[in-house]
């Protein structure tokens, strides 16, 4: 598994069994796992990914393994997960399947990199469209509908950090996560956003950072 530890990408893999018997340098920068941390682990236990709408795609005889036993190739595809520390991230994951019918108790290799800043980019323009679309069909009432007020006071690095988190639909206990801060300090940043840029809601700062180009 040399060969592995000189990529970028994150790499692991696992026998049938779902267990992991190899974890690279890389997945251990991306995921904050440490190889004697994940190896001997169930992959689902340390990716414990999530599908698009957030239900568990890592699980016990999950597609991925199902396939790979019987030595059918997979797609790559995103799931959501945590590092280590509990922080959120996008993985974009790729499937290996070992030459031989896995020999050296290998049944997959998975390769995979940090995606979230395309997701937190799908989800804005997302949430952009779907805005759009209900303040078009009289939706949101007559608030949406007057002309956002001129642009306040310009928004810290912090509070530009804050507002593409809360584009992505992060909550503010992710956020704080995400951030090191406090579940407080997340909610006052979040709360200066909406003063400095004179909307009432995140969705409303969502919509004006992007009418605006500030994110």
């Amino acid at each position: 598994m040399d060969v592995y530890a000189k990529t970028a990408d994150g790499v692991y893999a696992v026998d049938s069994r779902q267990r992991i018997v190899y974890w690279s340098p890389s997945a251990q920068q991306i995921l904050g796992w440490k190889p004697d941390d994940a190896v001997g682990k169930h992959c689902y236990d340390v990716i414990a990914g999530g599908d698009y709408e957030g239900q568990r795609f890592c699980r016990r005889n999950c597609p991925i393994i199902t396939a790979a036993r019987r030595a059918k190739p997979v797609g790559n595809y995103d799931v959501f997960s945590r590092r280590k520390d509990g922080s959120p991230i996008w993985l974009n994951i790729s499937i290996i399947l070992p030459p031989e019918g896995g020999r050296n108790g290998i049944c997959a290799v998975h390769i995979f990199r940090d995606v979230s800043e395309r997701r937190r980019s799908e989800q804005l323009a997302q949430t952009t469209l779907e805005t759009v679309a209900r303040f078009s069909a009289g939706e949101e009432g007559q608030v949406e509908t007057k002309p956002y007020p001129p642009p306040g006071p310009p928004l810290t690095q912090r509070e530009v950090e804050v507002l593409r988190l809360l584009a992505a639909g992060v909550p503010t206990e992710d956020i704080a996560t995400t951030l090191g801060v406090s579940r407080s300090t997340a909610r006052n940043h979040i709360e200066s956003i909406l003063a400095k840029l004179g909307v009432h809601s995140r969705l409303q700062a969502v919509v004006y950072a992007s009418r605006h180009g500030l994110i």
